[in-house]
């Protein structure tokens, strides 16, 4: 991740990112009646921290589409640290089923839509670290219930890049703290975790249509600290548990309908209950 590199996108990158980012595929969950586990089911609400995915539970499953919207407010220099703004909206159609089987998703399948703006505070610790403290606060309308959810959160996320010859090696870490709350009933749940990142980025000299193309391998593991508490807001919930995620992603040539730097890739998350695949548009995590 570059600070000085974020822009605010004009619309053909808008409806771009939109539709790489509205790929998604998973594997069938279990047909088999699931038991009592403790593994804690958590309504998305927390959209915007998931990111984008297919996320299954014995509920049903939820496709979650999240568009990660930034602008730079002060760049961030070697000596000097900056500000960036972030309005990420993020959507939750449910009744994936029935649309994978070739009915047009319509309005009212629509779950949830959320907004959470925040400010990212970018530090330059050493001249290839750098540490990230950031606050959301935002909300989310829930449009099976008619419920409108504030939604908090807060952390901090930490970037180091190791350069090895051509190679390089970003390792990022973040600790995140989210909570939410129903406006209409007062009830609230939350959830903290700690993620861990490796991108292991490798150029080629391959190009195409005049820019070279780079591949790159990674590894996430989420760690949740605090036990996700239970709220049926929403009829579908999603299951949120320790996991790993292994994938890879490759560069996309210089087009102009594109955001800079644009990635493409596919990962594939490893938990107790299933496996995850998401095809990836930009960085594999944060």
């Amino acid at each position: 991740m570059d600070p000085d590199t974020i822009k605010l996108p004009n619309w053909n990158r808008l409806l771009a990112a939109i539709f790489l980012l509205g790929i998604s595929l998973v594997t069938p969950p279990n047909s088999q009646a699931e038991e009592p586990s403790d593994i804690e089911l958590v309504n998305f609400a927390f959209a915007n921290y998931l990111g984008t995915g297919f996320y299954t539970s014995s509920k049903g499953s939820v496709f979650i589409l999240k568009v990660p919207l930034k602008s730079t407010l002060k760049p961030m220099t070697s000596n000097d640290p900056g500000w960036v703004l972030k309005y990420p909206v993020s959507i939750g159609v449910t009744n994936f089923e029935e649309i994978v089987g070739g009915q047009v998703p319509e309005l009212d399948d629509v779950g949830t839509v959320s907004f959470v703006p925040g400010i990212e505070y970018h530090y330059p610790v050493y001249q290839n670290w750098t540490l990230v403290p950031f606050f959301d606060l935002g909300i989310a309308r829930d449009y099976n219930n008619n419920d409108n959810v504030r939604i908090l959160g807060g952390g901090v996320m930490s970037f180091a890049n190791f350069d090895f010859d051509r190679q390089r090696l970003l390792l990022g870490n973040r600790l995140l703290y989210a909570d939410e709350m129903n406006l209409e009933t007062n009830r609230n749940s939350s959830f903290a975790v700690f993620e861990t990142g490796l991108d292991y980025n490798i150029p080629t000299d391959f190009t195409l249509h005049g820019s070279y193309i780079d591949f790159s391998l990674y590894y996430i593991n989420y760690y949740y600290i605090r036990d996700i508490v239970v709220l049926e807001i929403l009829d579908n919930s999603i299951s949120l548990q320790n996991k790993n995620e292994l994938g890879f992603t490759v560069s996309l040539p210089d087009y102009a309908w594109l955001p800079d730097s644009a990635r493409l890739g596919l990962g594939v998350q490893f938990t107790s209950d299933n496996r995850l695949y998401r095809l990836l548009f930009g960085m594999p995590f944060f």
